[in-house]
């Protein structure tokens, strides 16, 4: 037995193999004609742009190592169908599930590889593919200090409370130029604090320098301060939120930091935690590929084409996948929970190919 696991897993590995390099060429060329501006633009030696392309590989690939999945499957399914080699199993009184078994746990193993991945390696590459098109494309010196010092800062905190900053020291602990407003239920300014300089003490913004104004319906007042305690606990660290992030190059430790930041400024996380629990749906994503494939793979040979499985096969794994987005979209519309939204059609497709499953001719 153990040599026909090989035997199908050679099969299984080798087209795999080839399915996605030529998906990886694809992509590459892809992305060559969609930066061959920016080379040409910039005149960029070979090696730059080789270098730009590969970092950048790990971070698409992996988008569609689900397609190279199923195409391996379907297409090691169909040469042991045409080798009449499934039919010869079944003589030899194997039930089939073992083989449907096998291509589970393959599932499952490239998809905690897919896991390792994006948790791994996808963020390293990620920032090496930036930092080459900046140093060596764009030929823009990178700035070092962007980590402690930041500048033009927008946070809204929580109690309908924003604070604009136009220096923060991470490093340091202190802020210059804050404005902090104050608004009401129906958005109008109750209260605005000016300051020239923020010192981080005691868990909470020490202000200094400053005024206080107080608007109500009829009139205002205005009060000057030394020193005020704003009463903001968010941590320096925190207030450098980053503005435009790519979650397929966060890895769980950046993701879960990310959404404890979001938090800490009082804004919502949903679709930070869809993607989030979404990282550990994927695992299984790949076993729902096969259970996608393998009914029309083994199941209805002698009852479909191999064109019309082939096609089949290809329609209920797109749907499964436009079902993923579904899903996604109703749970950052607040229509479904994170949870639900990342899992949901998991256990939808799980359950489908489960009943075309037991179909299967033992």
């Amino acid at each position: 037995m153990k040599f026909l696991d090989r035997y199908i897993i050679k099969i299984f590995v080798k087209i795999f193999m080839f399915t996605t390099s030529a998906i990886a060429l694809v992509g590459i060329i892809s992305e060559l004609f969609r930066h061959i501006s920016l080379y040409m633009d910039n005149k960029t030696p070979f090696y730059p742009i080789l270098i730009h392309l590969l970092s950048d590989m790990p971070r698409w690939l992996i988008q569609v190592l689900s397609i190279a999945t199923l195409l391996a499957l379907l297409f090691s399914l169909g040469d042991l169908s045409k080798n009449n080699e499934i039919t010869a199993i079944k003589a030899a009184g194997i039930n089939i599930w073992r083989i449907i078994i096998l291509f589970f746990i393959i599932g499952f193993v490239i998809g905690t590889g897919d896991f390792a991945v994006k948790e791994f390696i996808v963020p390293k590459t990620s920032l090496y593919n930036k930092v080459i098109e900046k140093e060596k494309i764009r030929k823009e010196k990178i700035n070092t200090k962007t980590k402690t010092e930041l500048s033009d800062l927008i946070a809204p905190v929580l109690n309908n409370t924003r604070v604009t900053i136009d220096y923060l020291n991470t490093e340091e602990n202190i802020m210059k130029n804050i404005a902090i407003e104050k608004f009401s239920d129906k958005f109008k300014t109750e209260r605005l604090i000016l300051a020239e300089a923020g010192i981080w003490e005691n868990d909470s913004w020490l202000l200094k320098n400053g005024v206080v104004r107080n608007f109500n319906a009829d009139f205002w007042d205005e009060t000057h301060f030394e020193q005020y305690n704003s009463n903001i606990h968010i941590k320096p660290e925190d207030m450098a939120i980053q503005q435009d992030v790519s979650y397929d190059a966060m890895s769980m430790h950046a993701l879960k930091k990310y959404i404890n930041q979001l938090r800490a400024l009082g804004q919502t996380t949903v679709k930070e935690r869809i993607i989030l629990n979404m990282r550990f749906a994927d695992v299984f994503a790949y076993i729902i590929v096969m259970i996608i494939g393998i009914p029309f793979g083994i199941g209805f040979e002698n009852k479909l084409n191999k064109i019309l499985s082939f096609t089949l096969a290809m329609t209920a794994a797109f749907i499964y996948w436009g079902t993923q987005a579904i899903a996604k979209s109703l749970g950052e519309n607040l229509i479904l929970s994170p949870f639900i939204a990342a899992w949901l059609p998991n256990l939808i497709f799980s359950a489908i190919g489960v009943y075309l499953l037991v179909k299967v001719k033992k």
